[in-house]
């Protein structure tokens, strides 16, 4: 039986990227001012942080999330407690944990799941097993994608 307790969040996908085309679909649309979990080798962004967790929040900027998989629970609780906007992406072969149903699915305007599968950069060994969705707070759902869209508020 799958688990449906997280335990798919692994160190080793830690540091799977964003991949570029998609990256660069969504920043042309939401002009991303933070990448809030990339390494000064990964980011997408001109902003980013050493350690999210530190950040306080600012109003002004819009925030790009892609949360390391082991610190995936505290690093979108965070992200919710002090982003007004943003967007992020995050597995979906699961949505009945706890991430999903008591974080992501109480904060978000909506989610959308892209008609194929997501093949994030930097992976040994090919293509990933499992769905990703993108979610959204105060902003607009995601144009030029192709995929579901479940409106959450």
């Amino acid at each position: 039986m799958k688990a449906n307790n997280g335990s798919g969040n692994l160190s080793e996908r830690d540091e799977w990227e964003t991949p570029n085309w998609l990256f660069d679909i969504l920043n042309k649309q939401y002009n991303f001012s933070i990448d809030c979990c990339s390494t000064k080798n990964n980011t997408k962004c001109i902003g980013r942080f050493k350690d999210f967790l530190l950040h306080i929040g600012d109003n002004r900027y819009v925030y790009w999330i892609n949360p390391p998989f082991s610190k995936a629970k505290e690093i979108l609780e965070h992200f919710f407690k002090i982003v007004n906007r943003g967007v992020g992406i995050y597995r979906c072969d699961n949505l009945e944990t706890f991430i999903w149903q008591k974080i992501i699915f109480t904060k978000v305007d909506w989610v959308f799941i892209p008609d194929k599968r997501i093949a994030y950069e930097g992976l040994i060994g090919g293509g990933c097993r499992f769905p990703s969705a993108l979610f959204g707070v105060n902003l607009p759902p995601p144009k030029n994608i192709n995929g579901t869209l479940l409106k959450i508020k």
